[in-house]
């Protein structure tokens, strides 16, 4: 409510205290704690495809640093497919302050290896990225739609401090913002209708 209603939060991160490497069914339920602001979770794929299932929508990405520095990420024409189709990923234009990673960065090399777009989704116990050398979501330490494998990497492992040092560049990463070599904070992604606002402006009633 903090940034108008109507939205529906999928993930956040906030402590570290939830393990996000995980295998297929729990990302497909969902998994964590969902009381309190200090919780930590992931909705779960069957959740978000049914969420988006009817309509346009919005996602909205926040973030922040281990500075208290907050950036963000927008996408409008959000959606997810189904399970039968590995909860695959699309997504329209891009607005915001954190800069594009889901589309894998400012240059085509680095677009083509990393755009999360049309990606299907993957965990260390499934693999359906397009890197054949290894499993991207086993390297990552998290359940996530990579490509070969990412510039943004939400539900990687939460290091402390922001930089770390790894084998992997497997934390927490927003790869336009701080790189990927910096392990945010906190971050939290939901969803809002499109016409959400428009029912708003025209004195419509909040859509549930």
């Amino acid at each position: 409510m903090d940034d108008g209603a109507g939205w529906t939060v999928i993930q956040k991160r906030i402590n570290g205290k939830v393990d996000f490497d995980r295998k297929w069914e729990d990302y497909k339920n969902g998994f964590g704690n969902f009381q309190s602001s200090k919780d930590e979770f992931w909705l779960g794929n069957d959740h978000i495809h049914a969420l988006l299932s009817d309509g346009e929508n919005v996602l909205k990405i926040e973030l922040m640093d281990w500075n208290g520095v907050k950036s963000y990420a927008m996408y409008d024409s959000f959606r997810v497919s189904d399970e039968k189709d590995k909860y695959r990923m699309h997504y329209g234009m891009y607005s915001g302050q954190a800069g594009d990673a889901l589309s894998g960065g400012a240059n085509m090399v680095e677009q083509w290896s990393a755009s999360h777009n049309g990606m299907q989704f993957s965990t260390r116990d499934q693999d359906h990225d397009r890197y054949l050398q290894g499993s991207c979501a086993a390297e990552n330490r998290g359940g996530w739609w990579y490509n070969r494998c990412h510039a943004a990497n939400l539900n990687g492992r939460f290091y402390r401090g922001g930089e770390y040092k790894a084998k992997y560049d497997n934390g927490v990463v927003w790869g336009t913002w701080r790189g990927l070599w910096y392990s945010l904070r906190h971050t939290t992604m939901k969803l809002r209708p499109s016409s959400y606002m428009d029912n708003i402006g025209s004195g419509g009633g909040p859509v549930e």
